[in-house]
């Protein structure tokens, strides 16, 4: 691990446990054992440094997706489990993106622009396996059915912009629709397979 490596991972737990606007490059550079010029020596500003240590949140989510979907039985069920870890991840995402936001927006529109571009060709690679794999049907528009998916799971994500009914909890909601979204595209092959997870992993959580 090179010096900043070991840097971003020191800051990004600073950032998770204290918050971007808390945490100064003074702190930083204590913590580290390095002075202040050596700190904006290697990273510039603190807002090269946040782009940084981002870019590091979200290869960990990624790495923890790639480990936690290793035994999936199928594309459909990897979907299921990424977008699941996606949403019970969502209070610690929602807050790091929430502070970008009103503190460093022209960084916060460039990490939600790259990321919705990665996440999308991420979910469209896997479509088009699950088509493969005879799980959905071919006759579908895959950048549209992505964009409807990532904008409803954005919504609850991001806990903006989407009202839930009295008595349904945030992760029920997510999973009636990731669910009902799947059933729109599946085979009769498919479909079993969406029942069959619901069934293993989320008993309980449909009602039906």
């Amino acid at each position: 691990m090179t010096p900043q490596e070991r840097i971003v991972e020191q800051a990004l737990r600073l950032f998770v446990t204290q918050g971007i606007k808390s945490v100064r490059m003074e702190d930083l550079a204590r913590l580290a054992g390095v002075s202040k010029r050596v700190l904006y020596d290697m990273f510039e500003d603190k807002e090269n440094l946040l782009y940084r240590v981002m870019l590091r949140y979200f290869e960990q989510n990624r790495e923890h997706w790639r480990q936690q979907s290793a035994g999936a039985g199928n594309v459909l069920e990897e979907l299921f489990m990424v977008l699941g870890d996606m949403m019970d991840r969502s209070e610690q995402t929602g807050r790091l993106m929430e502070s970008l936001r009103r503190f460093y927006p022209a960084l916060h529109e460039r990490l939600r622009h790259e990321g919705m571009e990665r996440n999308a060709a991420d979910l469209r690679k896997m479509l088009q396996q699950g088509i493969g794999e005879g799980l959905f049907f071919e006759r579908f528009n895959p950048d549209l059915a992505i964009g409807a998916l990532y904008c409803t799971i954005s919504a609850l994500v991001m806990r903006r912009e989407l009202v839930l009914p009295s008595g349904i909890s945030e992760r029920e909601a997510f999973v009636q629709i990731i669910s009902t979204f799947f059933r729109g595209i599946a085979t009769p092959k498919g479909l079993q397979c969406v029942d069959e997870y619901l069934a293993r992993y989320e008993p309980g959580r449909i009602r039906r």
